[in-house]
């Protein structure tokens, strides 16, 4: 018969290891103590072991630690509120052994004094090994440095589905010296200086760094008193079901659980079978990884589509945490739950790879999850065309999204997105096209056009646009630049500037930021031109680059052939007259 008893037990640190395996599933969240935390932790310890009498036997208490422990589960020991404290605990008692491990090649035997510090620091080090690993029989040969540590020696198993980073873990915990453990942790990609590293190496670093300071008598002490006396209580529950109730309730009041976070341990909870659900977010975890979502951006588009389909008074996002509060029910269904999601996200990526979804992307964020939420129930892609018509009078706009023109317009015809018999797709891009004339002057937004400082979003507008009137190929492809057809700055701009008919310096640095003077240009490209003559730009063979012509973009490309060999204050004008147009067209029809 299933136990569902609960047993709390006050442990030592070293008792508390004693346990095979810690196992931290999917549903936890990622590694998050700091250095900050850890010099606490050290503070605290040092204060009690200054102040500690053996006689009363009052220990540290690090607080409690929950843990399922079921039958027929593949895990023994499963954390379900604790792994923070336990993975730090690892960490610090990985920096000790590498301290004690040194130490014991530096003390000879030739007092009685130091044959004793040797034998109990062998025995800390010997407590230790067992309490961080499973090695069996291979601990003997471990100690004699005859055996090498395999990942299925470490007690340490992260299945999290939040922790990105798990396996720095391993590597910390699997290092025999801290030169390898350095040169083997992640290094984040583009992260600068210390934000490169992990919590888990930046944490067993400070750890490191503290021990290292430490003399043998200094290590010893520490050591003893944290794994000897300080404390744990372990609370094991028999039914893992019954810990995950038990860590929601506990973490309902007050202990700070990100709202994707709750979501999960909710719905894992509830989960009609637990297994598939974990595998199905995990699915949706990695499909995160490789789109322009995340899972708080996912969250908050599935939020605007279940708005759509409840179709009630309430029309905008009130936040993940407050929506799920009044929604619980949707959690019931785990398996709609993820299939939903996992629409979401595809729909997405697809669109993003679409030339429609690679111009509306550059525009403001909050189009996004009205796009999704479209795209859930219908599909006819000319309507996001006026959804990005609303994205470019928001670029051209005194007001701000927040305004009731935006905002609150798109929360209101959100809600008929799901009316697919009752309302047709050309009723909503009607109602997009009333809503512009009746909010908007055409003359007012061709006017601010025609000035200096356009947002980089309208560049990417025009040369779609541009591509649409034509019949010609949008590909954002690869690296793109902002390139300036009359150079802002460099060697030549004196020159270039009196050739473009310019004498004032503050008429020519306003010129140079019109819309018509800037286009896209791959990167490559425009590295290699710089801020040559517009003649040089336009046919460049020099370098190994190409100039205009060798470019994918196609305004770059329609400037090849452009009958002067300078462009100047009135080229410049032209151009953004010409493109000015072009977006009011395109706004208005």
């Amino acid at each position: 018969m299933a136990r569902n008893d609960i047993q709390p037990d006050l442990q030592t640190v070293n008792s508390y290891f004693k346990r095979k395996e810690f196992y931290i599933p999917s549903y936890q969240r990622a590694y998050a103590w700091q250095v900050a935390q850890c010099e606490q932790l050290i503070e605290d310890i040092e204060i009690h072991k200054e102040n500690f009498d053996l006689n009363i036997e009052d220990n540290y208490f690090f607080g409690a630690i929950l843990i399922a422990q079921e039958d027929g589960e593949k895990h023994e020991v499963t954390l379900i509120d604790g792994q923070q404290r336990t993975t730090t605990f690892m960490l610090l008692l990985k920096a000790l052994l590498l301290k004690i491990s040194d130490e014991l090649g530096k003390i000879s035997e030739d007092s009685i004094e130091d044959a004793k510090l040797k034998d109990k620091l062998k025995k800390l080090r010997d407590k230790i090994i067992s309490m961080l690993y499973n090695l069996g029989d291979n601990e003997f040969d471990y100690i004699r440095k005859e055996y090498q540590l395999k990942i299925q020696d470490i007690k340490y198993t992260n299945d999290s589905i939040s922790e990105l980073y798990a396996e720095d873990m391993n590597t910390i915990l699997l290092g025999e010296d801290y030169d390898q453990i350095k040169s083997t942790v992640i290094k984040i990609f583009r992260r600068q200086k210390d934000n490169k590293y992990t919590n888990f190496y930046k944490n067993f670093r400070y750890f490191y760094n503290y021990c290292k300071n430490l003399t043998n008598i200094q290590i010893r002490d520490f050591a003893e008193h944290f794994i000897e006396y300080c404390q744990v209580i372990s609370i094991t529950s028999y039914n893992t079901d019954q810990a995950i109730n038990i860590f929601n309730s506990l973490n309902g009041t007050g202990v700070p659980l990100s709202p994707i976070e709750v979501i999960v341990s909710k719905t894992t909870a509830t989960a009609i079978n637990r297994k598939i659900f974990e595998s199905n977010w995990q699915s949706i975890v990695n499909k995160t990884d490789n789109s322009s979502l995340d899972l708080n951006l996912l969250m908050t588009h599935y939020i605007f589509v279940k708005l759509a389909e409840q179709q009630g008074a309430v029309t905008r996002n009130p936040g993940i945490r407050a929506f799920f509060a009044k929604n619980k029910h949707l959690l019931n269904d785990d398996l709609l739950f993820t299939n939903q999601l996992d629409k979401i996200l595809d729909s997405v990526n697809e669109f993003d790879n679409t030339e429609l979804g690679q111009v509306l992307n550059k525009f403001n964020g909050n189009l996004k999850p009205f796009t999704s939420s479209y795209m859930f129930f219908r599909k006819n892609s000319e309507y996001i065309n006026y959804l990005l018509r609303i994205g470019a009078v928001l670029e051209l706009s005194d007001f701000a999204y927040a305004n009731s023109r935006f905002k609150g317009f798109l929360e209101r015809i959100n809600l008929k997105y799901s009316l697919t018999v009752s309302v047709s797709d050309d009723e909503l891009i009607k109602e997009i096209k009333q809503h512009i004339v009746q909010n908007f002057n055409r003359e007012d937004i061709e006017q601010t056009l025609n000035e200096s400082g356009i947002s980089t979003p309208l560049i990417y507008l025009n040369e779609y646009i541009y591509c649409k009137n034509h019949n010609l190929k949008f590909d954002m492809s690869g690296s793109v630049d902002i390139e300036h057809i009359m150079p802002q700055s460099g060697l030549n701009r004196d020159n270039i500037m009196l050739d473009a008919g310019f004498t004032d310096r503050d008429e020519f640095n306003e010129y140079a930021e019109k819309l018509g003077n800037k286009i896209l240009l791959e990167s490559e490209i425009n590295r290699g031109i710089g801020d040559a003559w517009f003649r040089t730009k336009q046919k460049n063979t020099i370098t190994s680059h190409h100039g205009y012509i060798g470019s994918k973009y196609q305004l770059a490309k329609s400037l090849v052939n452009y009958p002067n060999d300078t462009w100047t204050k009135e080229d410049i004008d032209k151009a953004t007259s010409k493109a000015a147009k072009r977006i009011a067209d395109f706004i208005f029809e």
